[in-house]
């Protein structure tokens, strides 16, 4: 059942009433997808009697035909979009607004005549609890993502590079109803790493041609009906050598144990210390150079962080990765991730094989 946006926009405002403000000025596009079922670069403006999607000309025809319950507000060409909202807020309102205008807050505020509390966290708290709706799209991501480590192990051949392998798994992504997520930690919507690229835990693709004995990294993130799954699955082509065997049962096995105590108020850094505890024992202790994971849903990085010194408790709706690794640099890289949802207990929806897949 598709999503109930007036009780998601009610929620919203009792939060921003919270803190003092009757008024909530949106202007990312996962929240404002999440309020309108409209995706897109502009701003809404919700209070208790509307919600005004506020777009440019170039928009304003998908804003109409896809947006739900949502009046659209189109500003002619040559005008911006602030230009037109003052129109629709009374003066010296407070309104909430998210992180990403802080930069920008004193323009608008100028311009607007308004008072601007700026705080994501009440976005980022409703967020957080997906309803089954949501859970059933990123379990749809989280079944065609297997499909592409399926067809990733068919495809990792001696002398095929990295990008080759890419543009196959893109281009079955589309094929089988994937979107591309966008982020600004490498080349969009996935990871394929060979050999010493494999010790980058962000790489970025290239022309590498893989050859026998490389481990193979591979991390994808792509989004079904607007939501994302993440998952990560490492590759040998012909044997592993003993370290990369080592290496890579420590990591399953801090993956599994970490897992298994994944439940609602569970507090995320011992979650992230499992993990650290384990890996942090033996030889490849300085090799596990980042968090244990993070939330996924509108976004492929979004809270809980499961990380150092955190302190947030999962929560039922929660949807989590698990993800350590091992980078040795100039070497090789090992991760293995899945995203799991907290209900009354956790579900692990990536279900691609984590045994070291020797191709």
């Amino acid at each position: 059942m598709f999503p109930n946006l007036a009780e998601r926009r009610k929620k919203l405002l009792l939060k921003a009433e919270r803190i003092g403000s009757r008024y909530v000025l949106v202007s990312s596009p996962e929240n404002i997808y999440y309020l309108t079922n409209f995706w897109g670069g502009n701003y809404v403006l919700l209070s208790e009697d509307q919600c005004i999607l506020f777009t440019g000309m170039l928009e304003s025809f998908r804003a109409l035909d896809q947006s739900i319950d949502t009046k659209v507000v189109s500003a002619p060409v040559g005008k911006s979009l602030l230009s037109i909202m003052p129109n629709y807020i009374p003066k010296d309102s407070k309104v909430l607004a998210e992180d990403n205008l802080l930069a920008q807050k004193g323009a608008f505020e100028r311009k607007l005549k308004v008072s601007l509390n700026i705080s994501s966290k009440q976005f980022h708290e409703l967020r957080r609890r997906k309803d089954d709706y949501e859970v059933k799209a990123i379990s749809e991501a989280a079944k065609r993502i297997d499909q592409l480590f399926d067809m990733t192990a068919k495809t990792v051949k001696d002398g095929v590079s990295e990008r080759e392998v890419a543009s196959k798994v893109i281009g079955f992504a589309v094929e089988i109803g994937l979107d591309m997520p966008m982020v600004s930690s490498g080349f969009e919507p996935l990871i394929i790493a060979s050999g010493p690229n494999s010790a980058y835990p962000h790489a970025q693709l290239t022309n590498r041609k893989i050859r026998r004995g490389d481990v193979v990294k591979g991390d994808y993130f792509f989004r079904y009906n607007a939501y994302v799954a993440d998952e990560t699955r490492t590759f040998v082509l012909g044997q592993p050598s003993k370290e990369v065997r080592e290496a890579y049962d420590l990591v399953q096995n801090a993956q599994e144990e970490c897992i298994k105590k994944l439940e609602a108020g569970a507090i995320t850094g011992e979650l992230d210390n499992i993990c650290r505890k384990i890996i942090g024992n033996t030889k490849f202790s300085e090799y596990f150079i980042h968090g244990t994971g993070h939330g996924v849903g509108l976004e492929v990085h979004e809270p809980p962080t499961l990380s150092v010194n955190q302190k947030d408790k999962l929560i039922e709706g929660d949807v989590v990765t698990v993800e350590p690794g091992v980078y040795i640099p100039k070497k090789f890289g090992i991760r293995i991730e899945d995203t799991v949802h907290i209900g009354k207990k956790h579900t692990v929806l990536t279900k691609f094989t984590k045994e070291l897949i020797e191709i």
